[in-house]
């Protein structure tokens, strides 16, 4: 499988390339007011407001570095009715796209329900790697609380 690599705290993730629709260079955002940690803010894409979450603060690993290497990945979200919405993520040490075995020894889940969930957990060499799972990052309430499209 050819993943998208990134960094979140001591965590190298990886995400599907398939489920990537864009990587943009870290712009400026726009911060709702009273907007919860996760919420990095909002930017325009194309001609419509794209919210964009910083993984950091979502999984609980402080804020995004401002690295030259941090990027937004842009993502489509499924959304209740079938129909999608495009959302940002913020992340740090954007750089690289490998080929990975999806069938390698992966680890037990250790993710809380009520928290961001990471995916699968797998052993590549000598690194943890966690295969990022979009369907299944936001729990229920993050993703109500999303700014409308």
């Amino acid at each position: 499988m050819l993943v998208l690599m990134f960094q979140i705290g001591d965590n190298r993730l990886a995400l599907d390339i398939r489920r990537v629709r864009e990587v943009v260079p870290r712009v400026h955002l726009d911060r709702p007011t009273m907007a919860p940690d996760w919420l990095a803010g909002l930017f325009v894409y194309r001609g419509h407001p794209v919210p964009v979450l910083d993984l950091h603060h979502l999984l609980g690993a402080g804020e995004c570095p401002p690295h030259l290497s941090s990027r937004i990945i842009l993502v489509p979200l499924e959304r209740e009715g079938g129909d999608e919405r495009l959302i940002g993520l913020l992340a740090a040490q954007v750089a690289d796209i490998r080929e990975i075995n999806a069938n390698a020894p992966s680890m037990p889940s250790l993710d809380s329900s009520s928290q961001a969930r990471l995916g699968q957990t797998l052993v590549e060499g000598d690194t943890i790697l966690h295969l990022l799972d979009l369907d299944h990052l936001l729990p229920d309430p993050v993703r109500k609380r999303l700014p409308p499209p």
